[in-house]
């Protein structure tokens, strides 16, 4: 059985990410990638981190998104 989890810490992004863990610091404490405090601990909550991601890509399918077809 496959265990699902619902966040991830600093260095789980880093490697799921490609991010080095010392970017996803410095986006932690910008508040750029979506994060929660509980107690002294950082968790990323995955549901935010992939929507987060896909805010972030640039290119794709719908090039209105992108700004590409901007009139």
């Amino acid at each position: 059985m496959t265990k699902v989890r619902l966040c991830l810490n600093a260095a789980d992004v880093s490697e799921r990410t490609g991010l080095s863990l010392s970017s996803v610091r410095k986006l932690t404490r910008s508040g750029e990638i979506p994060h929660i405090k509980v107690g002294r601990r950082i968790l990323y909550p995955t549901d935010a981190l992939a929507e987060w991601l896909t805010q972030k890509t640039v290119g794709g399918l719908d090039p209105e998104k992108d700004g590409a077809l901007s009139e």
